[in-house]
C-alpha cells in the first residue's frame, strides 16, 4: 500500500515546475461525467497542470464526479495505475466529490470506490457544482 504513495509523492515532486504561483489563486470546479478513458486520462492530466501552473497552495480545485464517470473510481479499487493518478491528484491538492445519486444508480456505496470517504459524498453532482460556482468557483468541463 505505501509503495503507489511514495511513488505518487515522487512523480509529483519531479513534476513541479519553476514557476508555479505564476498565475492568482484561483477556485475551480471540474465537471467529469463521462467514461472514456482517453478523455478521462486527458482531464486528469489537464488537472495536474492547473495546479502546478498555479500552485498547489494558491488553488482550490473540486473535481465533481457523476455519470459514468464513477466507473474509473470502481476500477481503481483493483487497478495499480488508476491509484496512483488518483493518489498523486489528492496529494496535489485535488479534491473528488462523488454525486450520491450516480451512487444509487449503480446501486453501490462509496466503499465500492477508491479511496472514498463519507465527506467527499453529495447528494447530486450537478447541484453541488452550482453551488460551487455560487461560491465563486469557476466552471471547467474538459
Amino acid at each position: 500500500m505505501l509503495k503507489p504513495f511514495f511513488l505518487a509523492w515522487a512523480l509529483l515532486l519531479t513534476a513541479l515546475p519553476a514557476h508555479a504561483g505564476d498565475y492568482p489563486a484561483q477556485k475551480v470546479v471540474y465537471h467529469i461525467n463521462y467514461g472514456e478513458p482517453s478523455r478521462l486520462s486527458a482531464t486528469f492530466t489537464n488537472i495536474s497542470n492547473h495546479i502546478q501552473a498555479v500552485g498547489e497552495d494558491n488553488i482550490d480545485l473540486r473535481a465533481v464526479i457523476h455519470g459514468k464517470a464513477i466507473e474509473y473510481f470502481i476500477a481503481a479499487k483493483e487497478d495499480a495505475d488508476k491509484q496512483i493518478t488518483l493518489d498523486t491528484l489528492r496529494l496535489s491538492g485535488a479534491r473528488f466529490i462523488i454525486c450520491g445519486n450516480t451512487l444509487d444508480g449503480y446501486h453501490i456505496g462509496r466503499e465500492a470506490l477508491y479511496e472514498v470517504e463519507a465527506e467527499d459524498v453529495v447528494q447530486a453532482g450537478l447541484p453541488e457544482i452550482v453551488r460551487l460556482q455560487q461560491q465563486g468557483f469557476s466552471y471547467v468541463r474538459p
